[in-house]
């Protein structure tokens, strides 16, 4: 019977990378979220209205449970779909702002569109030194 190499029994911690932008995105997004529980824009560059505190919110809790107690597949995942979700999000409410209730407005589809980036960018590194 062979014995278990290393690579089965350990288990991998996220590289730095992966693991700052769960965090950075969480409070980030977390923050926002309860902001938009007390007013409905953020000094006129953020509409914060309707259900986008909530979504904001759950996004900002996913990003901190990942980076408080998850491993590398976990951060893997979570930075490939935000990075995604996000990413779509801010493409979407540039080139069509009208499917949106409220109009996105040019911050809100910056942030979503770096922070969806960003995440890409997260990934690749991991995969780079990996």
């Amino acid at each position: 019977m062979s014995e278990p190499t290393p690579e089965t029994t350990i288990s991998h911690p996220p590289v730095p990378s992966l693991h700052s932008y769960a965090r950075v995105i969480g409070w980030l997004y977390f923050s926002l979220g309860v902001t938009g529980l007390f007013t409905d824009n953020l000094w006129h560059m953020f509409a914060l209205t309707h259900m986008i505190p909530m979504l904001y919110m759950i996004i900002g809790l996913s990003g901190l449970i990942v980076a408080g107690k998850a491993g590398l597949r976990a951060h893997q995942f979570f930075n490939l779909f935000m990075g995604t979700a996000l990413t779509v999000w801010g493409v979407m409410g540039t080139l069509m702002p009208q499917l949106f209730s409220p109009l996105p407005l040019t911050l809100d589809n910056a942030l979503h569109v770096v922070s969806g980036l960003w995440g890409f960018y997260a990934v690749a590194t991991a995969f780079w030194k990996g």
